[in-house]
């Protein structure tokens, strides 16, 4: 993610919590919660968890008690006072974060039992080389699917136009193994999301990068065609695609 982007949302909102009103419907699962039940059982005594694109950092303190020692890395230094901040509320003292680049690290080789992305970066040889021997990684993406009626209104978007393409949770899978992972485990999660007003949708779109150069002026005239044809009784509907990866380093 653009840390530009992300910087601005600090500075806006705190963090990624707007206080946009949702509610949410999902017939496969909450990717969130599959996410966190993977990390937690993959925790232990003594193990050690590096969360990169960590953000704001409410996402990794949810399951840092799994785990013996916890380093948030995200290249906004905004996002990252923030994370201090919601760190400092929890008391989580054995959980730190810090500035770095998830491409390059610079953690030594084979330090790490678990690496977690939640629609983050992945660069698997990166990832590969800071785990140790059997350890997992676990990755949570946006799928090619995700908002697509809403990216077909504005014309533009992440991934605008891959919706007959390739399965991005499939080419994901394939960078991993090529990298030298073993895939255990892939699955996709499409719901619902019913934004409780137009002004909610609004700020949402202002806080997570569906579109980085979103402007509530400027994109006034899609974002009205698109409300129009998505709102109904139980609010205006985004339909969401998101997947699951757990790979698994050789052992």
């Amino acid at each position: 993610m653009n840390p530009e982007f992300s910087s601005r949302v600090a500075y806006k909102f705190g963090g990624y919590s707007s206080g946009a009103q949702r509610t949410e419907v999902f017939p496969d699962g909450d990717p969130e919660d599959a996410f966190d039940d993977l990390a937690i059982g993959l925790g232990r005594p003594g193990a050690r968890l590096v969360d990169v694109g960590c953000a704001d950092g409410r996402n990794v303190l949810r399951v840092a008690p799994a785990f013996t020692s916890v380093l948030g890395i995200d290249l906004s230094m905004a996002m990252l006072e923030s994370a201090g901040r919601h760190r400092e509320t929890r008391g989580l003292d054995h959980v730190e974060f810090e500035l770095r680049d998830a491409s390059g690290t610079g953690l030594p080789d084979g330090d790490v039992d678990v690496v977690t992305s939640r629609r983050g970066p992945l660069f698997p040889d990166e990832f590969r080389r800071i785990l140790k021997p059997g350890g997992s990684l676990i990755y949570l993406g946006i799928g090619e699917q995700d908002v697509r009626e809403l990216k077909e209104t504005f014309g533009r978007g992440r991934l605008h136009g891959r919706w007959n393409g390739r399965p991005v949770a499939r080419e994901t899978a394939e960078q991993l193994t090529d990298a030298g992972f073993t895939v255990v485990a892939e699955k996709a999660f499409f719901y619902e999301e019913f934004f409780h007003s137009p002004t909610d949708l609004d700020t949402f779109l202002q806080q997570v990068p569906i579109f980085e150069d979103y402007d509530p002026v400027a994109d006034r005239g899609p974002f009205d065609r698109y409300v129009a044809s998505a709102a109904g009784s139980c609010g205006v509907r985004l339909a969401r695609h998101w997947f699951l990866l757990h790979a698994r380093k050789a052992a």
